[in-house]
């Protein structure tokens, strides 16, 4: 009788074989029995790379005058909504408003208004500070100007830089980093040639505050003079001093293309 003998390499292959199915059984029965020891880290670290951020509101702060509130604009919305708006739907920004101008406000008013709790801790929690102011204190309205007081018309440069700093200096005593958007002034008054060239005086106030802006960070000059030269008709409300929605609309495209290049926003 033969003795048969299995050759060792299938002996060997065998063995291995049997050693692979062991392995086998024994990760399958420590997932059943121990679920939560195995993949629970990788788990983790997907949960935690799907879990979406939280949404942070662009803390907006309007300050000013008549401009910031919107006075002449029949829709109500003047340039402050028409951007928030803008902000908004094209670029998806959540936004906390707080719209603290006041009509007729001067420069001086604005630095009082500065002064009180309530704006305090508006200026100390914004992310961006809108502002018109100075239009107030450089020109009265229309029917306080002839060609008589113009001729000798001389405002007061002086005050209004001096106001202008003191506003400055409190808002970055409350909020050191926020940028600050001031849109300049333009002429209501360039079409009536009865009273002589008053842009000068436009321009001159607009030039003031470019030097203020090479002294503090993060101001923000939004020129609009360029906008109103020849477009008062077009652009000017019936009192002939505040802008229309056409003005308002192209004061806030202005003004968005400012804030949308600073801030990197991307539409969505």
């Amino acid at each position: 009788m033969k003795n048969w003998r299995i050759p060792a390499f299938l002996l060997t292959t065998g063995i291995l074989f049997s050693v692979l199915l062991l392995i086998g059984f024994l990760q399958a029965a420590s997932a059943v029995l121990k679920p939560n020891e195995l993949n629970s880290a990788p788990y983790e670290k997907e949960e935690n790379k799907t879990k979406p951020e939280e949404d942070r509101k662009l803390s907006i702060v309007a300050l000013g005058d008549s401009l910031t509130r919107g006075i002449g604009d029949d829709s109500g919305q003047g340039y402050v909504k028409r951007l928030t708006r803008t902000l908004t739907e094209e670029y998806g920004q959540d936004i906390s408003l707080a719209n603290l101008s006041i009509s007729g406000a001067k420069t001086a008013d604005l630095a009082d208004l500065l002064q009180t709790s309530g704006a305090r801790h508006a200026v100390s929690k914004a992310d961006i500070f809108l502002m018109t102011i100075g239009g107030n204190d450089l020109f009265p309205g229309v029917d306080g100007l002839t060609s008589e007081n113009l001729a000798e018309y001389a405002p007061d440069t002086p005050a209004f830089e001096a106001n202008s700093r003191l506003i400055l200096d409190r808002l970055r005593e409350q909020n050191a980093d926020a940028p600050i958007y001031w849109i300049s002034l333009y002429n209501p008054f360039e079409d009536l040639t009865i009273l002589g060239d008053t842009s000068q005086f436009v321009i001159d106030w607009n030039y003031q505050q470019q030097r203020l802006a090479s002294e503090y960070e993060n101001l923000v000059i939004i020129p609009v003079f360029d906008l109103f030269q020849g477009q008062a008709k077009e652009f000017l409300y019936t009192d002939h001093f505040h802008p229309n929605a056409k003005g308002y609309e192209a004061i806030a495209e202005r003004l968005t293309q400012a804030i949308v290049s600073q801030q990197q926003l991307r539409e969505e």
